[in-house]
Protein backbone atom coordinates (compact mmCIF):
# COMPACT_ATOMS: atom_id res chain seq x y z
CA UNK A 1 0.00 0.00 0.00
CA UNK A 2 3.08 2.22 0.08
CA UNK A 3 3.53 1.78 -3.68
CA UNK A 4 2.48 4.74 -5.86
CA UNK A 5 -1.25 4.89 -6.35
CA UNK A 6 -1.83 8.00 -8.45
CA UNK A 7 1.59 8.23 -10.14
CA UNK A 8 5.26 8.89 -9.45
CA UNK A 9 5.36 12.53 -10.64
CA UNK A 10 9.17 12.43 -10.73
CA UNK A 11 9.43 12.74 -6.93
CA UNK A 12 8.98 10.11 -4.22
CA UNK A 13 7.47 12.73 -1.88
CA UNK A 14 4.79 13.63 -4.42
CA UNK A 15 4.08 9.93 -5.00
CA UNK A 16 3.66 9.42 -1.23
CA UNK A 17 1.33 12.41 -1.02
CA UNK A 18 -0.76 10.90 -3.81
CA UNK A 19 -1.12 7.70 -1.80
CA UNK A 20 -2.12 9.69 1.28
CA UNK A 21 -4.68 11.76 -0.65
CA UNK A 22 -6.34 8.75 -2.28
CA UNK A 23 -6.38 6.92 1.06
CA UNK A 24 -7.95 9.93 2.80
CA UNK A 25 -10.66 10.21 0.15
CA UNK A 26 -11.58 6.54 0.55
CA UNK A 27 -11.78 7.02 4.31
CA UNK A 28 -13.72 10.28 4.14
CA UNK A 29 -15.48 10.63 0.76
CA UNK A 30 -15.39 14.40 0.43
CA UNK A 31 -13.95 17.18 -1.73
CA UNK A 32 -13.15 19.35 1.30
CA UNK A 33 -9.36 19.48 1.64
CA UNK A 34 -9.46 20.36 5.34
CA UNK A 35 -11.56 17.27 6.06
CA UNK A 36 -9.33 15.13 3.88
CA UNK A 37 -6.21 16.47 5.56
CA UNK A 38 -7.45 16.26 9.13
CA UNK A 39 -4.72 18.67 10.22
CA UNK A 40 -3.48 22.04 9.00
CA UNK A 41 -0.14 20.59 7.91
CA UNK A 42 -1.67 17.72 5.90
CA UNK A 43 -4.26 20.03 4.35
CA UNK A 44 -1.48 22.34 3.14
CA UNK A 45 0.39 19.32 1.82
CA UNK A 46 -2.63 18.19 -0.20
CA UNK A 47 -3.25 21.71 -1.53
CA UNK A 48 0.39 22.06 -2.60
CA UNK A 49 0.19 18.64 -4.28
CA UNK A 50 -2.81 19.73 -6.37
CA UNK A 51 -1.21 23.08 -7.22
CA UNK A 52 2.10 21.51 -8.26
CA UNK A 53 2.62 21.60 -12.04
CA UNK A 54 4.55 18.32 -11.85
CA UNK A 55 1.33 16.61 -10.73
CA UNK A 56 -0.86 16.11 -13.78
CA UNK A 57 -4.19 14.49 -14.50
CA UNK A 58 -2.55 12.85 -17.49
CA UNK A 59 -0.07 10.97 -15.32
CA UNK A 60 -2.78 9.94 -12.85
CA UNK A 61 -4.92 8.53 -15.64
CA UNK A 62 -1.99 6.93 -17.45
CA UNK A 63 -0.89 5.25 -14.21
CA UNK A 64 -4.42 4.00 -13.48
CA UNK A 65 -4.86 2.85 -17.08
CA UNK A 66 -1.64 0.85 -16.99
CA UNK A 67 -2.85 -1.11 -13.95
CA UNK A 68 -6.24 -1.65 -15.58
CA UNK A 69 -4.64 -2.86 -18.81
CA UNK A 70 -2.68 -5.51 -16.93
CA UNK A 71 -5.82 -6.70 -15.16
CA UNK A 72 -7.56 -6.93 -18.54
CA UNK A 73 -4.99 -9.36 -19.93
CA UNK A 74 -6.63 -12.33 -21.64
CA UNK A 75 -10.21 -11.27 -20.82
CA UNK A 76 -13.11 -10.00 -22.85
CA UNK A 77 -13.40 -6.49 -21.46
CA UNK A 78 -16.35 -4.16 -21.77
CA UNK A 79 -15.43 -0.48 -21.74
CA UNK A 80 -18.52 1.53 -20.73
CA UNK A 81 -18.22 5.20 -21.66
CA UNK A 82 -20.49 8.09 -20.69
CA UNK A 83 -20.52 11.77 -19.82
CA UNK A 84 -21.73 13.54 -16.70
CA UNK A 85 -21.97 17.25 -15.97
CA UNK A 86 -20.28 18.61 -12.86
CA UNK A 87 -22.32 21.68 -12.06
CA UNK A 88 -20.89 24.51 -9.93
CA UNK A 89 -23.69 27.03 -10.46
CA UNK A 90 -23.83 27.86 -6.74
CA UNK A 91 -20.13 28.76 -6.82
CA UNK A 92 -20.54 31.56 -9.36
CA UNK A 93 -18.32 34.47 -8.38
CA UNK A 94 -15.78 32.31 -6.57
CA UNK A 95 -14.57 30.01 -9.33
CA UNK A 96 -12.59 31.53 -12.19
CA UNK A 97 -11.69 30.08 -15.57
CA UNK A 98 -14.59 27.62 -15.79
CA UNK A 99 -16.85 27.15 -18.79
CA UNK A 100 -20.55 26.31 -18.71
CA UNK A 101 -22.78 23.24 -18.69
CA UNK A 102 -26.49 22.57 -18.89
CA UNK A 103 -28.32 25.49 -20.40
CA UNK A 104 -25.06 27.25 -21.08
CA UNK A 105 -25.44 29.51 -18.04
CA UNK A 106 -24.22 27.32 -15.17
CA UNK A 107 -20.55 27.05 -14.30
CA UNK A 108 -19.19 23.55 -14.67
CA UNK A 109 -17.26 20.96 -16.63
CA UNK A 110 -18.11 17.77 -18.49
CA UNK A 111 -16.53 14.55 -17.17
CA UNK A 112 -16.17 11.77 -19.73
CA UNK A 113 -14.64 8.61 -18.19
CA UNK A 114 -14.01 5.12 -19.54
CA UNK A 115 -13.98 2.17 -17.15
CA UNK A 116 -13.18 -1.51 -17.67
CA UNK A 117 -15.59 -4.31 -16.76
CA UNK A 118 -15.16 -8.06 -17.17
CA UNK A 119 -17.74 -9.02 -19.81
CA UNK A 120 -18.40 -12.45 -18.31
CA UNK A 121 -18.73 -11.61 -14.61
CA UNK A 122 -19.43 -7.89 -14.45
CA UNK A 123 -16.44 -7.30 -12.19
CA UNK A 124 -14.90 -3.83 -12.33
CA UNK A 125 -11.24 -3.79 -13.36
CA UNK A 126 -10.48 -0.08 -13.06
CA UNK A 127 -10.24 3.23 -14.87
CA UNK A 128 -9.19 3.19 -18.52
CA UNK A 129 -9.06 6.96 -18.98
CA UNK A 130 -11.10 10.13 -18.79
CA UNK A 131 -11.51 13.45 -20.52
CA UNK A 132 -12.63 16.65 -18.82
CA UNK A 133 -14.12 19.29 -21.07
CA UNK A 134 -14.03 22.85 -19.81
CA UNK A 135 -16.05 24.68 -22.46
CA UNK A 136 -14.95 28.09 -23.62
CA UNK A 137 -17.25 31.11 -23.70
CA UNK A 138 -17.59 31.20 -27.50
CA UNK A 139 -20.80 29.89 -29.03
CA UNK A 140 -20.58 27.61 -32.04
CA UNK A 141 -23.13 28.47 -34.71
CA UNK A 142 -22.13 25.98 -37.42
CA UNK A 143 -21.96 22.80 -35.33
CA UNK A 144 -23.28 20.47 -38.04
CA UNK A 145 -20.80 21.75 -40.60
CA UNK A 146 -17.71 21.26 -38.45
CA UNK A 147 -15.48 18.18 -39.04
CA UNK A 148 -15.90 15.42 -36.44
CA UNK A 149 -12.39 15.99 -35.08
CA UNK A 150 -13.26 19.61 -34.25
CA UNK A 151 -16.53 18.86 -32.46
CA UNK A 152 -16.97 18.29 -28.75
CA UNK A 153 -18.40 14.88 -29.70
CA UNK A 154 -14.85 13.94 -30.72
CA UNK A 155 -14.60 12.55 -27.17
CA UNK A 156 -16.66 9.52 -28.24
CA UNK A 157 -14.31 8.70 -31.10
CA UNK A 158 -11.29 9.26 -28.85
CA UNK A 159 -12.73 6.87 -26.24
CA UNK A 160 -12.66 3.91 -28.64
CA UNK A 161 -9.11 4.77 -29.67
CA UNK A 162 -7.94 5.06 -26.05
CA UNK A 163 -9.66 1.82 -25.05
CA UNK A 164 -7.89 0.06 -27.90
CA UNK A 165 -4.52 1.31 -26.65
CA UNK A 166 -4.92 0.88 -22.89
CA UNK A 167 -6.75 -2.45 -23.03
CA UNK A 168 -4.54 -3.94 -25.76
CA UNK A 169 -3.60 -6.96 -23.55
CA UNK A 170 -7.28 -8.01 -23.43
CA UNK A 171 -8.51 -10.92 -25.53
CA UNK A 172 -11.39 -8.76 -26.78
CA UNK A 173 -12.50 -5.16 -26.23
CA UNK A 174 -16.07 -3.91 -26.53
CA UNK A 175 -16.74 -0.21 -26.07
CA UNK A 176 -20.30 0.23 -24.74
CA UNK A 177 -22.05 3.57 -25.15
CA UNK A 178 -25.49 5.06 -24.78
CA UNK A 179 -27.23 7.22 -27.38
CA UNK A 180 -24.70 10.05 -27.36
CA UNK A 181 -22.23 7.64 -28.95
CA UNK A 182 -24.45 7.09 -31.98
CA UNK A 183 -22.10 8.89 -34.37
CA UNK A 184 -21.57 7.66 -37.91
CA UNK A 185 -17.89 8.68 -37.84
CA UNK A 186 -17.30 6.34 -34.91
CA UNK A 187 -18.58 3.28 -36.77
CA UNK A 188 -16.68 4.24 -39.91
CA UNK A 189 -13.41 4.80 -37.98
CA UNK A 190 -13.58 2.07 -35.34
CA UNK A 191 -10.07 0.82 -34.35
CA UNK A 192 -9.39 -2.69 -35.68
CA UNK A 193 -8.97 -4.23 -32.20
CA UNK A 194 -12.18 -2.72 -30.80
CA UNK A 195 -15.82 -3.76 -31.08
CA UNK A 196 -18.60 -1.20 -30.65
CA UNK A 197 -21.94 -1.63 -28.90
CA UNK A 198 -23.96 1.58 -29.09
CA UNK A 199 -27.61 2.33 -28.40
CA UNK A 200 -29.08 4.04 -31.44
CA UNK A 201 -30.35 7.58 -30.97
CA UNK A 202 -31.24 8.36 -34.54
CA UNK A 203 -33.73 6.66 -36.81
CA UNK A 204 -31.16 6.49 -39.59
CA UNK A 205 -31.81 6.08 -43.29
CA UNK A 206 -30.80 2.64 -44.58
CA UNK A 207 -29.29 1.63 -47.89
CA UNK A 208 -31.90 -1.14 -48.08
CA UNK A 209 -34.58 1.53 -47.94
CA UNK A 210 -36.68 2.79 -45.07
CA UNK A 211 -35.57 3.74 -41.56
CA UNK A 212 -33.74 1.82 -38.86
CA UNK A 213 -36.40 1.62 -36.12
CA UNK A 214 -39.19 0.55 -38.46
CA UNK A 215 -36.97 -2.11 -40.04
CA UNK A 216 -36.12 -3.57 -36.63
CA UNK A 217 -39.79 -3.65 -35.64
CA UNK A 218 -40.58 -5.77 -38.70
CA UNK A 219 -38.12 -8.52 -37.77
CA UNK A 220 -39.40 -11.71 -36.15
CA UNK A 221 -39.28 -11.89 -32.37
CA UNK A 222 -36.74 -14.53 -31.27
CA UNK A 223 -37.07 -14.39 -27.50
CA UNK A 224 -38.66 -12.68 -24.52
CA UNK A 225 -36.63 -11.78 -21.49
CA UNK A 226 -37.57 -10.45 -18.06
CA UNK A 227 -35.10 -7.86 -16.82
CA UNK A 228 -34.71 -5.57 -13.85
CA UNK A 229 -34.77 -1.90 -14.82
CA UNK A 230 -32.52 0.13 -12.48
CA UNK A 231 -33.98 3.21 -10.77
CA UNK A 232 -33.61 6.62 -12.35
CA UNK A 233 -32.98 9.77 -10.32
CA UNK A 234 -33.93 12.45 -12.78
CA UNK A 235 -31.79 13.88 -15.53
CA UNK A 236 -28.35 13.18 -14.02
CA UNK A 237 -27.25 11.10 -16.98
CA UNK A 238 -28.41 9.48 -20.16
CA UNK A 239 -29.51 6.40 -18.23
CA UNK A 240 -30.25 2.88 -19.36
CA UNK A 241 -33.90 2.61 -18.52
CA UNK A 242 -35.52 4.47 -21.38
CA UNK A 243 -35.33 7.58 -23.44
CA UNK A 244 -36.64 10.30 -21.12
CA UNK A 245 -35.16 12.27 -18.24
CA UNK A 246 -37.81 11.79 -15.55
CA UNK A 247 -37.14 9.84 -12.35
CA UNK A 248 -38.25 6.23 -12.08
CA UNK A 249 -38.23 3.52 -9.40
CA UNK A 250 -36.65 0.12 -9.97
CA UNK A 251 -39.04 -2.26 -11.74
CA UNK A 252 -39.14 -5.40 -13.85
CA UNK A 253 -39.97 -5.46 -17.54
CA UNK A 254 -40.49 -8.07 -20.23
CA UNK A 255 -38.70 -7.24 -23.47
CA UNK A 256 -39.12 -8.80 -26.89
CA UNK A 257 -35.77 -9.40 -28.58
CA UNK A 258 -35.19 -9.23 -32.35
CA UNK A 259 -31.99 -9.11 -34.37
CA UNK A 260 -30.76 -8.65 -37.89
CA UNK A 261 -28.42 -6.57 -40.04
CA UNK A 262 -28.68 -3.05 -41.40
CA UNK A 263 -26.53 -0.92 -43.67
CA UNK A 264 -26.33 2.69 -42.55
CA UNK A 265 -26.08 5.40 -45.17
CA UNK A 266 -23.48 8.10 -44.59
CA UNK A 267 -25.29 11.27 -43.41
CA UNK A 268 -25.02 14.35 -45.57
CA UNK A 269 -23.24 16.21 -42.77
CA UNK A 270 -20.52 13.55 -42.35
CA UNK A 271 -17.03 13.82 -43.80
CA UNK A 272 -17.14 12.72 -47.45
CA UNK A 273 -13.85 10.87 -46.94
CA UNK A 274 -15.66 8.33 -44.73
CA UNK A 275 -17.09 5.12 -46.17
CA UNK A 276 -20.39 5.77 -47.94
CA UNK A 277 -22.04 2.92 -46.00
CA UNK A 278 -21.44 0.92 -42.82
CA UNK A 279 -22.97 -2.51 -42.29
CA UNK A 280 -23.77 -3.39 -38.67
CA UNK A 281 -25.60 -6.03 -36.68
CA UNK A 282 -28.61 -4.76 -34.76
CA UNK A 283 -30.25 -6.18 -31.63
CA UNK A 284 -33.62 -4.64 -30.82
CA UNK A 285 -35.19 -5.02 -27.34
CA UNK A 286 -38.66 -3.51 -26.85
CA UNK A 287 -40.83 -3.66 -23.75
CA UNK A 288 -43.97 -5.74 -24.05
CA UNK A 289 -47.15 -4.38 -22.44
CA UNK A 290 -45.53 -1.75 -20.17
CA UNK A 291 -47.54 -1.04 -17.01
CA UNK A 292 -49.81 1.95 -16.79
CA UNK A 293 -47.98 5.10 -15.73
CA UNK A 294 -44.68 4.20 -17.39
CA UNK A 295 -44.12 7.10 -19.75
CA UNK A 296 -40.87 5.78 -21.08
CA UNK A 297 -41.10 2.06 -21.99
CA UNK A 298 -37.86 0.33 -22.86
CA UNK A 299 -36.65 0.42 -26.42
CA UNK A 300 -32.99 -0.42 -26.87
CA UNK A 301 -31.95 -0.50 -30.51
CA UNK A 302 -28.36 -1.70 -30.18
CA UNK A 303 -25.88 -1.26 -33.01
CA UNK A 304 -22.82 -3.51 -32.83
CA UNK A 305 -19.82 -4.74 -34.76
CA UNK A 306 -20.14 -8.16 -33.06
CA UNK A 307 -21.50 -11.08 -35.04
CA UNK A 308 -25.08 -11.89 -34.03
CA UNK A 309 -26.56 -14.99 -35.62
CA UNK A 310 -28.61 -16.65 -32.88
CA UNK A 311 -31.11 -15.71 -30.19
CA UNK A 312 -28.51 -16.55 -27.53
CA UNK A 313 -26.00 -14.16 -29.11
CA UNK A 314 -28.64 -11.44 -29.30
CA UNK A 315 -29.49 -11.85 -25.61
CA UNK A 316 -25.79 -11.78 -24.78
CA UNK A 317 -25.47 -8.42 -26.55
CA UNK A 318 -28.36 -7.06 -24.46
CA UNK A 319 -26.60 -8.35 -21.34
CA UNK A 320 -23.39 -6.59 -22.29
CA UNK A 321 -25.27 -3.36 -22.85
CA UNK A 322 -26.89 -3.60 -19.42
CA UNK A 323 -23.40 -3.68 -17.85
CA UNK A 324 -23.14 -0.06 -19.01
CA UNK A 325 -25.18 0.79 -15.94
CA UNK A 326 -22.05 0.27 -13.83
CA UNK A 327 -20.71 3.63 -15.01
CA UNK A 328 -23.93 5.23 -13.73
CA UNK A 329 -23.10 3.72 -10.33
CA UNK A 330 -19.68 5.36 -10.55
CA UNK A 331 -21.33 8.73 -11.25
CA UNK A 332 -23.62 8.30 -8.24
CA UNK A 333 -20.62 7.47 -6.07
CA UNK A 334 -18.92 10.61 -7.35
CA UNK A 335 -21.97 12.72 -6.64
CA UNK A 336 -24.93 12.13 -4.33
CA UNK A 337 -23.94 8.73 -2.89
CA UNK A 338 -20.31 9.42 -2.15
CA UNK A 339 -17.68 12.05 -2.77
CA UNK A 340 -20.02 14.93 -3.70
CA UNK A 341 -17.64 16.35 -6.32
CA UNK A 342 -19.95 19.30 -6.96
CA UNK A 343 -19.33 20.72 -3.47
CA UNK A 344 -15.62 21.49 -3.86
CA UNK A 345 -14.59 25.02 -2.90
CA UNK A 346 -11.38 24.93 -4.95
CA UNK A 347 -11.50 27.97 -7.21
CA UNK A 348 -9.11 27.12 -10.08
CA UNK A 349 -9.84 24.53 -12.80
CA UNK A 350 -6.35 22.93 -12.83
CA UNK A 351 -6.36 22.00 -9.11
CA UNK A 352 -10.04 21.11 -8.96
CA UNK A 353 -9.88 18.77 -11.95
CA UNK A 354 -6.91 16.94 -10.45
CA UNK A 355 -8.97 16.34 -7.32
CA UNK A 356 -11.92 15.23 -9.48
CA UNK A 357 -9.58 12.72 -11.15
CA UNK A 358 -8.56 11.35 -7.74
CA UNK A 359 -12.25 11.11 -6.83
CA UNK A 360 -12.99 9.20 -10.05
CA UNK A 361 -10.26 6.64 -9.37
CA UNK A 362 -11.48 6.18 -5.79
CA UNK A 363 -15.16 5.95 -6.88
CA UNK A 364 -14.32 3.15 -9.32
CA UNK A 365 -12.48 1.28 -6.55
CA UNK A 366 -15.48 1.61 -4.21
CA UNK A 367 -17.89 0.34 -6.89
CA UNK A 368 -15.51 -2.54 -7.61
CA UNK A 369 -15.63 -3.65 -3.98
CA UNK A 370 -19.37 -3.13 -3.63
CA UNK A 371 -20.10 -5.31 -6.67
CA UNK A 372 -17.53 -7.96 -5.79
CA UNK A 373 -18.11 -8.28 -2.04
CA UNK A 374 -20.27 -11.43 -2.31
CA UNK A 375 -17.98 -13.28 -4.72
CA UNK A 376 -20.45 -13.06 -7.60
CA UNK A 377 -17.91 -11.40 -9.91
CA UNK A 378 -15.35 -14.16 -9.32
CA UNK A 379 -12.47 -11.69 -9.46
CA UNK A 380 -8.92 -12.49 -8.43
CA UNK A 381 -7.24 -10.64 -5.57
CA UNK A 382 -4.89 -8.99 -8.07
CA UNK A 383 -7.83 -6.90 -9.32
CA UNK A 384 -7.68 -5.03 -5.99
CA UNK A 385 -4.03 -4.98 -4.96
CA UNK A 386 -0.97 -4.32 -7.09
CA UNK A 387 1.83 -5.54 -4.79
CA UNK A 388 2.35 -9.20 -3.73
CA UNK A 389 4.34 -7.86 -0.76
CA UNK A 390 1.01 -7.10 0.93
CA UNK A 391 -0.16 -10.74 0.99
CA UNK A 392 1.53 -11.87 4.27
CA UNK A 393 0.02 -8.89 6.07
CA UNK A 394 -3.44 -9.59 4.62
CA UNK A 395 -3.31 -13.23 5.75
CA UNK A 396 -2.26 -12.24 9.27
CA UNK A 397 -4.99 -9.58 9.51
CA UNK A 398 -7.60 -12.01 8.19
CA UNK A 399 -6.66 -14.56 10.87
CA UNK A 400 -7.04 -11.92 13.58
CA UNK A 401 -10.56 -11.07 12.39
CA UNK A 402 -11.99 -14.56 12.10
CA UNK A 403 -14.09 -15.98 14.92
CA UNK A 404 -14.32 -19.52 16.21
CA UNK A 405 -17.50 -20.45 14.34
CA UNK A 406 -17.89 -20.98 10.62
CA UNK A 407 -20.28 -18.03 10.43
CA UNK A 408 -17.49 -15.70 11.53
CA UNK A 409 -14.81 -17.09 9.21
CA UNK A 410 -13.91 -15.56 5.88
CA UNK A 411 -15.87 -17.82 3.49
CA UNK A 412 -13.94 -16.85 0.36
CA UNK A 413 -10.84 -18.23 -1.31
CA UNK A 414 -7.74 -16.19 -0.35
CA UNK A 415 -6.95 -15.66 -4.02
CA UNK A 416 -10.18 -13.72 -4.65
CA UNK A 417 -11.29 -10.10 -4.44
CA UNK A 418 -14.22 -11.16 -2.23
CA UNK A 419 -11.76 -12.47 0.41
CA UNK A 420 -10.07 -9.07 0.44
CA UNK A 421 -13.37 -7.16 0.66
CA UNK A 422 -14.45 -9.36 3.62
CA UNK A 423 -11.31 -8.20 5.48
CA UNK A 424 -11.95 -4.56 4.57
CA UNK A 425 -15.58 -4.78 5.68
CA UNK A 426 -14.75 -6.42 9.02
CA UNK A 427 -12.16 -3.72 9.74
CA UNK A 428 -14.82 -1.14 8.88
CA UNK A 429 -17.15 -2.45 11.57
CA UNK A 430 -19.27 -4.97 9.65
CA UNK A 431 -20.45 -7.82 11.88
CA UNK A 432 -19.60 -10.47 9.31
CA UNK A 433 -23.03 -12.09 9.24
CA UNK A 434 -24.75 -12.70 5.91
CA UNK A 435 -27.98 -14.34 7.08
CA UNK A 436 -31.43 -12.77 6.80
CA UNK A 437 -31.75 -9.49 8.67
CA UNK A 438 -28.10 -8.50 8.31
CA UNK A 439 -27.21 -5.92 5.71
CA UNK A 440 -24.10 -6.27 3.52
CA UNK A 441 -21.30 -3.73 4.04
CA UNK A 442 -21.89 -0.39 2.33
CA UNK A 443 -19.51 2.25 0.94
CA UNK A 444 -19.00 4.01 4.30
CA UNK A 445 -18.11 0.75 6.02
CA UNK A 446 -15.71 -0.15 3.22
CA UNK A 447 -14.13 3.31 3.42
CA UNK A 448 -13.51 2.97 7.17
CA UNK A 449 -12.09 -0.50 6.64
CA UNK A 450 -9.75 0.61 3.88
CA UNK A 451 -8.32 3.32 6.09
CA UNK A 452 -7.57 0.83 8.88
CA UNK A 453 -6.23 -1.73 6.44
CA UNK A 454 -3.93 0.82 4.80
CA UNK A 455 -2.46 1.75 8.18
CA UNK A 456 -2.07 -1.88 9.29
CA UNK A 457 -0.42 -3.04 6.07
CA UNK A 458 1.88 -0.01 6.05
CA UNK A 459 2.98 -0.85 9.59
CA UNK A 460 3.53 -4.48 8.64
CA UNK A 461 5.67 -3.54 5.65
CA UNK A 462 7.76 -1.10 7.70
CA UNK A 463 8.36 -3.70 10.41
CA UNK A 464 9.18 -6.37 7.82
CA UNK A 465 11.57 -4.07 5.97
CA UNK A 466 13.38 -3.11 9.17
CA UNK A 467 13.65 -6.69 10.33
CA UNK A 468 11.52 -6.15 13.43
CA UNK A 469 9.56 -9.19 14.59
CA UNK A 470 8.21 -7.97 17.91
CA UNK A 471 8.88 -5.70 20.86
CA UNK A 472 12.53 -5.49 22.06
Amino acid sequence: MDSPELGRFGDSRLAATGVALATAMRQRPTMCLSLLGGSREQTRRFAAFLDNEAVSRHEMLTFAGRLTGERARGRHVLAPVDSSELNYATHDGRKKGFGTVGSGRDLGVLLHPIIAVDAETGGVLGVVGAEVINRGPERVEDHKKRPADEKESRRWLASAELAGEVLAPAAMITVVEDREGDIYDQFARCPPNVHLLVRAAQNRALVEGGKLFERCGAWSEVSRWTITVPPRRGASGSGASGSGASGQDERTAVVAVRFGEATLRRPGTADKALAATVRLRVVDAREVDPPAGVKDPIHWCLLTTHAVGTAAEAIQVVGWYRRRWIIEQVFRTLKTDGVNVETSQITTPASLLKLVTVALIVAVQVVQMALGRDGSTGQPLTDAIASPAELPALHAINASLEGRTDKLRNPFDPSTLAWYVWIVARLGGWAGYTSKGYRPPGPKTLARGLKRLNDMVSGWLIANHSGLTGPP
